[in-house]
């Protein structure tokens, strides 16, 4: 298969994730905490993906679990962007004292790994979907911070943002009109990144009990539960574990590609400008 093929099958993925998601109400055929049958049901008939061990439907869970394992990635993703972009492209515009300060307030946290730290929030906040979606994005935030310093150092060392400066702009005109917008690429790319590492972080802290409603249909929850079953019922770890890692892996590939394509489109602008410029 081509990247594109690749690209086009994740992104149907994720368009089918989705849009489950959306319209579970209408495309499940009960509800997530409903027993419908038989505890451990083999997949068919009325239950197309099986039974839990409480009889509840595999399917029906799996639709209303992708709302709160995507959900929660997608608003813990938003905070570590959100968080770091500010703090990095605040160290990369001032420089000075802010930067140092900013380095080291993101290295000292980066020195406490991620699930320690979330379950440091945890236990002071006590469990709960919200605390491990804050939890995981407060995680993300000094990462993405130093990345995107990085890429607005990058940024601010262009022509056009001396440019700027000779003219007379301000700082913060600068950084809003000329550096964050030519730093987009890259952000992009790198909030792609800790959009799958926050999917990641959200499904293990439910997968770990946290999730502080244990009925909550959700992946991480439902992969735990499925773990007492490998043997009996091997289907209850095996959708909602491929659902994760088809869910992850097809985040990650779409980034990288979609990156690509953006920079080729803007190395082919270039190339076209400079046979203008010559003729």
């Amino acid at each position: 298969m081509t990247r594109g093929a690749f690209a086009a099958a994740a992104c149907t993925w994720l368009v089918l994730v989705v849009l489950g998601a959306i319209f579970a109400p209408l495309v499940a055929p009960s509800g997530p905490t409903q027993p419908i049958g038989a505890a451990l049901a083999a997949p068919g008939g009325a239950s197309p993906l099986g039974t839990d061990a409480l009889g509840r439907d595999l399917w029906s869970r799996m639709l209303y679990g992708a709302r709160t394992s995507l959900a929660g990635a997608l608003l813990a993703a938003s905070l570590a962007v959100c968080l770091g972009g500010v703090f990095g492209l605040a160290a990369a515009m001032h420089g000075g004292w802010v930067e140092r300060a900013i380095a080291w307030g993101a290295n000292a946290m980066l020195a406490i790994p991620g699930l320690l730290l979330a379950l440091m929030l945890l236990a002071a906040l006590g469990p709960g979907v919200g605390t491990i979606i804050l939890a995981v994005g407060l995680g993300g935030a000094p990462g993405f911070a130093r990345l995107s310093r990085s890429v607005f150092l990058a940024a601010r060392q262009s022509d056009y943002v001396r440019a700027a400066h000779a003219l007379g702009a301000g700082r913060a005109w600068v950084a809003f009109r000329h550096v964050l917008p030519n730093a987009r690429t890259a952000l992009f790319s790198l909030a792609t990144t800790h959009v799958a590492w926050a999917f990641l972080g959200i499904t293990t802290l439910t997968f770990l009990g946290l999730a502080g409603d244990p009925s909550l249909p959700e992946w991480g929850a439902m992969l735990n539960e499925g773990r007492l079953h490998l043997v009996d019922a091997p289907q209850l770890a095996l959708w909602p574990g491929s659902a994760i890692a088809l869910c992850v892996l097809s985040i990650q590939y779409l980034g990288g590609w979609f990156t690509r394509r953006v920079r080729q489109a803007e190395a082919s602008r270039m190339e076209s400008d400079e046979r203008k410029n010559r003729s």
